[in-house]
């Protein structure tokens, strides 16, 4: 901040509301959120199969953590199944999976009290079909703003309401207004599987002592010129 002009051009924007990246599995907490909520998911204990890839519109979903078998939601969740989230993504649905991203505010700009926010990018309806379904469950064909991200998991763990982001100060034991995007018997399945990712699963160096962290891992590839960049990761938590 002392020699501003000594920066590095790339660090000149805001990227919290300003950058839009393919946030990659951080969105399976939304998708098995999303799922729970439609009652597609009827127990966290129902079965998909994750024993091999799965081969869609002539591409093939692999695992990064392979069990080779089917897996429990939550062991697709702590375990971060590709497979296993595209199949529930399927199952959901494109048209539900669409209304639950706009209550989420997928589809705008971030309301927060600055001018400089992106617009998500995602595909048109023409082109919104089982295979891109299933990879938006994931976290891939749909980028948002890291607010974005952190303004829908807000609404996943306080109980199921969405309440836009401020700067503003609020009052004490007073709340933003917001809108129920996901039930309360959602927030509570979402927020203990959250805690397993961190104990048991890929976010275990998150488990710091004396608190009861949850979260979600998510590595999403790099753009440029219009292509993948294998080996550069957006890497988010």
């Amino acid at each position: 901040p002392n020699a501003p002009g000594q920066s590095d051009p790339a660090t000149f924007y805001n990227r919290v509301t300003y950058g839009a990246y393919e946030l990659g599995s951080t969105f399976k907490t939304l998708t098995i959120a999303m799922a729970l909520d439609a009652g597609t998911i009827k127990s966290l204990s129902q079965m998909y199969d994750a024993s091999r890839p799965l081969r869609i519109a002539g591409y093939t979903i692999h695992d990064d953590h392979a069990l080779n078998r089917p897996e429990t939601v939550v062991e697709i969740f702590t375990h971060s199944s590709n497979i296993g989230t595209a199949r529930i993504a399927s199952e959901l649905g494109r048209d539900r999976q669409r209304a639950y991203l706009e209550r989420l505010g997928f589809f705008t700009k971030a309301p927060i009290e600055l001018p400089e926010r992106a617009n998500p990018q995602y595909p048109p309806l023409a082109n919104w079909g089982e295979l891109s379904t299933m990879t938006i469950g994931y976290g891939h064909g749909l980028a948002i703003t890291p607010l974005h991200l952190a303004s829908a998991y807000a609404a996943v763990v306080n109980g199921g309401i969405l309440r836009p982001a401020t700067l503003k100060r609020v009052p004490p034991g007073t709340q933003v207004p917001g809108v129920r995007v996901f039930s309360q018997d959602t927030s509570d399945k979402m927020r203990a599987m959250l805690r397993l990712v961190v104990t048991d699963g890929t976010g275990r160096k998150a488990n710091a002592a004396g608190y009861r962290v949850g979260g979600k891992t998510g590595t999403a590839e790099k753009l440029a010129g219009g292509r993948y960049v294998k080996g550069a990761n957006v890497s988010t938590f």
